[in-house]
């Protein structure tokens, strides 16, 4: 039954576990709200946007409805998961957001995300040289699990409903493909590690001010 697994061992360790995680962040978790990323995604290229104008007139009653339609919200503009991902995190779909390499922690709802695209980024040029634009790329699965020590919690580093899980190598695949000239397969930034970042940084604009 469902009430069994609420109440077993194993949930409640992973609830306290999934609960000790939460309080740690600084922030919520994202600007989602109930989209999925794809949904998010497809919000922030293309959204309907309508506007009615009421006029009266002087000598006489005249109304005049006008209704604009706005059919893409960021036009000329592309968002791949990558991007998509990273401004979930920084703004609401039919905002103004928009992706900016430079941001600091500070941008993102948890500077964690920040240390995990950052992570993701550094591994991904170094499977496929600087010239790499992570805007344009499709995400690369070896460079997620290469960048956050595989799958922690069931969960990979960065836009887990999003990765190609079939074309994505196990942990313990890339262990026996890792060389000297590979990138290694790091420990996943923890939350507390950024956290401590964000706190540093607000004390020194603290004592600036």
């Amino acid at each position: 039954m469902m009430v069994d697994k609420w109440i077993s061992e194993d949930w409640a360790r992973q609830h306290a576990l999934c609960r000790e995680h939460r309080l740690m962040m600084t922030g919520p978790t994202d600007h989602q709200g109930s989209r999925s990323l794809v949904e998010y995604k497809e919000t922030w290229v293309s959204s309907l946007i309508s506007s009615f104008f009421l006029k009266l007139y002087f000598e006489f009653l005249l109304i005049i409805l006008l209704t604009s339609w706005q059919s893409e919200s960021h036009p000329d503009q592309s968002c791949n998961n990558f991007t998509a991902y990273a401004m979930s995190h920084m703004g609401r779909a039919t905002s103004d957001v928009a992706y900016n390499p430079a941001a600091p922690p500070e941008a993102y709802t948890n500077p964690s995300i920040h240390a995990r695209i950052n992570a993701y980024t550094e591994v991904r040029k170094a499977l496929h040289g600087e010239t790499w634009d992570p805007t344009t790329a499709p995400l690369s699965g070896e460079a997620i699990m290469r960048a956050g020590q595989g799958k922690k919690h069931g969960r990979y580093l960065i836009a887990n409903s999003l990765v190609d899980t079939a074309s994505t190598p196990s942990l313990s695949q890339l262990r026996a493909s890792t060389t000297d000239s590979t990138p290694p397969i790091r420990p996943r930034p923890e939350t507390s590690v950024a956290s401590v970042h964000q706190r540093h940084v607000s004390l020194d604009l603290v004592a600036v001010l």
